[in-house]
């Protein structure tokens, strides 16, 4: 199924209603995933401790649930991208809501961002990796927009060594998912994008990190 498909289903609604109330989305991930999203939510605070002038990537944005750290005053570029129209139609109306005018929105592969060399001060890579085909190719391409010492903060889903629930519900080519990667797969992806892992932390098949550009 192409991107804008599942995404425009009922899945794609109920996924994006969910993600932006973060008490709905940690009862329906403990029952569904047996797994906790609250540091995905708490790794925000990084979005307010880029400098003025400073620049965001988040791709992908999904329908912006990340839009929750920013005010209407963020004195920094917001850059937006997803494959998904459906997903940035939601996040359009959501930073038009809340008048986020630092938000810019455009659809992008995530292997192939509009944007030239180290640009970015922040990249956040929430919830993709896993649904890409080539995860490893995303996080080169993080790793060449961001400036030397810029932050990558990010999660993706696990597979292959967690509960069965997990070995279940979390497959290559299921729903969204690409190719998914174990958490030695995915830590190795990271640092041969030349990234300095820096913090990682678990909950069932979720996976959630912070890494530092070369």
């Amino acid at each position: 199924m192409a991107p804008d498909d599942f995404y425009a289903s009922p899945f794609g609604v109920a996924y994006s209603a969910y993600m932006e109330r973060p008490w709905l989305s940690r009862l329906i991930s403990r029952i569904v995933w047996g797994g906790d999203p609250r540091p995905y939510y708490e790794s925000m605070v990084a979005i307010g401790e880029v400098p003025d002038g400073g620049v965001i990537v988040d791709c992908p944005c999904g329908a912006g649930a990340a839009f929750r750290a920013l005010d209407d005053a963020a004195p920094f570029r917001y850059l937006a991208y997803d494959r998904s129209p459906a997903m940035l139609r939601r996040a359009r109306r959501r930073a038009g809501k809340r008048r986020l005018a630092a938000v810019e929105l455009g659809q992008a592969d995530v292997t192939q961002l509009p944007l030239g060399s180290e640009v970015a001060d922040l990249f956040l890579s929430y919830w993709g990796l896993h649904c890409f085909e080539d995860p490893e190719a995303a996080l080169r391409e993080a790793s060449r927009v961001l400036k030397p010492g810029g932050r990558l903060v990010g999660s993706t889903f696990l597979k292959g060594d967690g509960s069965r629930r997990q070995r279940a519900l979390v497959r290559d080519g299921r729903g969204d998912f690409g190719r998914v990667g174990t958490e030695a797969e995915v830590t190795a992806w990271i640092d041969a994008a030349e990234f300095r892992l820096e913090r990682t932390e678990r909950s069932g098949p979720m996976f959630f990190f912070q890494a530092t550009a070369a």
